[in-house]
């Protein structure tokens, strides 16, 4: 049996910008988190996380290195997963990402 090493990590988690003016999705908002960690070098890290709130959960849709690549990414997955649904052209990053 291995034995597994744990490390305390430093994280800071902030909201970078919020875009709640959205006509594809007028109940919700396109959030954009900075996750800024150390990682097992001791090296800060920065990571970009794309959030939809829709007033009554909020999921994480997509992770970049800056704020294009994880709207992006975020637009690539809200489409995956809604294909073949109406919500498809509803989609909130490409709304964002249009300007």
């Amino acid at each position: 049996m291995s034995q597994i090493e744990q490390k305390e990590v430093q994280t800071k988690m902030e909201v970078l910008s919020v875009f709640n003016d959205l006509t594809t999705a007028p109940f919700g908002a396109v959030i954009l988190y900075k996750l800024t960690y150390l990682d097992t070098r001791g090296m800060e890290k920065v990571v970009i996380v794309a959030s939809f709130d829709d007033g009554n959960i909020e999921l994480p849709w997509g992770v970049g290195i800056d704020s294009t690549d994880a709207l992006q990414s975020a637009s690539r997955e809200y489409s995956r997963f809604f294909r073949g649904s109406p919500e498809k052209r509803r989609n909130p990053f490409r709304e964002v990402l249009r300007g």
